[in-house]
């Protein structure tokens, strides 16, 4: 990922973390002599004082709370979380190490710590982190945006989404305003990404999965056209448009998509395609262009036997079978559309164009819930 990409989505990252509180009902030191009372009535006022925005003060008293008692793991947890905000990414790393010295599996020095690693550039240091804390605490929702979010940084586009959609699925309400704060920051700066049309439509594809996985379909869209816009070779952003666009019934802009896709990789990856004659794939490509013609005017009972045609000819062709799908599910046939996605996904992913099985395997689950994905 380019430097001005990271800035960009770095901005909404910190914007997000930093809206969370700290409730002091989850942070309660032992119940034992008068010592560790005084050192709990610190931790109360800091807790307050943390929640008010007074730093310096907070800072202070959860000081006072570690001087009673050097072991007292939540006095060192919100410290942590004052020098992250302050920018003291070492002096948090400190704190947090302090408390993993005297319990191992505390899941929040984990988290906080990876973020402090995040913010410092030391993704994969941070990604141990987050995985430490889903170890403890498989359902934590926050550890898996915060993954996703390194993942991000690294390149893994996939692995990232994947994140979100764990998270999606434990906390829907705070995943979705995680990630619609990082998309608000992508967009909102898209004039920082001045250097060429292929970053631009890197920011911007960034920006689009993020809209997509926050459930904002049409801004997703949106996003996607723009990346086309710039790159009209785009192959992912054609993938990923076809999803959301068939999740909004928008069927044939789907299948244009789709097919836009998959011929574009085909054209670059001629390896992958099936051995025929000459006069043979003149006349398939007749078939598809026909078929496709059907698709746009309505006329899905008349696509479905030209890309019958076009799978007599070659019956490994992924584009031929995943229309014929898209055509079936229209005639409301969805047991012969989820036959032929699924067969589509399989040979996609066979072929290498694990992109093209993915999203199709992803539509199948997203239209189809109780459909099992390969």
């Amino acid at each position: 990922m380019s430097r001005s990409s990271s800035n960009l989505i770095k901005r909404g990252f910190d914007s997000a973390n930093q809206s969370q509180s700290v409730d002091g009902k989850s942070l309660q030191p032992p119940e034992t002599p008068t010592v560790q009372k005084k050192a709990k009535n610190f931790l109360k006022h800091g807790l307050d004082k943390l929640n008010r925005g007074d730093y310096p003060g907070a800072l202070e008293d959860f000081k006072q709370a570690l001087r009673l008692n050097p072991n007292f793991t939540e006095a060192y947890v919100c410290q942590s979380i004052i020098h992250y905000y302050q920018g003291d990414h070492q002096g948090a790393i400190a704190d947090c190490n302090q408390v993993l010295r005297i319990n191992p599996r505390n899941a929040d020095a984990y988290n906080n710590r990876g973020l402090n690693r995040c913010a410092m550039g030391d993704h994969l240091g941070a990604i141990a982190d987050f995985n430490q804390v889903l170890e403890i605490e498989s359902n934590h929702a926050k550890a898996y945006l915060n993954r996703g979010y390194s993942r991000l940084q690294l390149d893994d586009n996939w692995g990232a989404i994947e994140d979100f959609d764990q998270a999606m699925l434990i906390d829907p309400q705070a995943a979705k305003a995680y990630l619609k704060q990082v998309a608000n920051t992508l967009s909102d700066e898209q004039g920082a990404i001045n250097d060429a049309h292929q970053q631009l439509a890197k920011g911007l594809l960034i920006q689009g999965n993020l809209r997509y996985e926050s459930g904002d379909l049409r801004e997703a869209i949106a996003a996607y056209t723009q990346v086309l816009s710039l790159d009209p070779n785009n192959t992912e952003a054609y993938n990923r448009r076809s999803t959301a666009r068939s999740a909004l019934g928008d069927y044939q802009g789907a299948f244009e998509d789709l097919y836009r896709a998959a011929n574009y990789y085909l054209s670059d990856e001629p390896s992958v395609q099936p051995t025929q004659t000459s006069t043979v794939q003149t006349t398939a490509k007749d078939y598809h262009h026909r078929g496709m013609e059907k698709l746009q005017k309505g006329d899905f009972q008349g696509a479905v036997e030209e890309f019958n045609q076009v799978l007599q000819l070659n019956d490994n062709d992924a584009i031929a079978l995943s229309c014929r799908g898209f055509a079936h599910r229209r005639l409301g046939d969805n047991q012969k559309a989820i036959e032929d996605l699924q067969q589509a996904a399989k040979l996609f992913s066979e072929q290498g164009n694990v992109k093209s099985s993915q999203h199709i395997l992803a539509l199948l689950g997203r239209n189809n819930p109780g459909v099992r994905k390969g």
